[in-house]
């Protein structure tokens, strides 16, 4: 089966921003296969110069610690992000908290 010529050149290497590069079909591949396990999705959190890079799983995503820090990342940067999820929070403040509420 042939992609069409549109899909094909949204699958070519793209930079989108500087924190996320679309991959083809196999370098994507390749690069979930060594960049996180199943069950688990990267996010940013931190102020615009100074961000972390964490893995959130999304057995999390119901807690209402992580709920309420969604919210805010959709007031601030809006539902059409580009590339990884943004979070305006303190990094070392997420990093204790997710260690609290990951031992539940």
């Amino acid at each position: 089966m042939r992609a069409s010529s549109s899909s094909m050149r949204t699958m070519r290497a793209s930079i989108a921003s500087t924190s996320y590069v679309r991959l083809d079909r196999d370098g994507m591949r390749e690069k979930m296969k060594l960049d996180h396990k199943k069950g688990v999705f990267p996010v940013l959190v931190g102020s615009e110069g100074m961000m972390e890079r964490f893995l959130l799983p999304m057995r999390l995503t119901k807690h209402p610690f992580i709920v309420q820090l969604l919210e805010m990342s959709a007031q601030e940067y809006g539902f059409e992000q580009e590339g990884l999820l943004k979070i305006p929070y303190d990094a070392s403040c997420f990093e204790k908290m997710l260690k609290l509420i990951s031992k539940k």
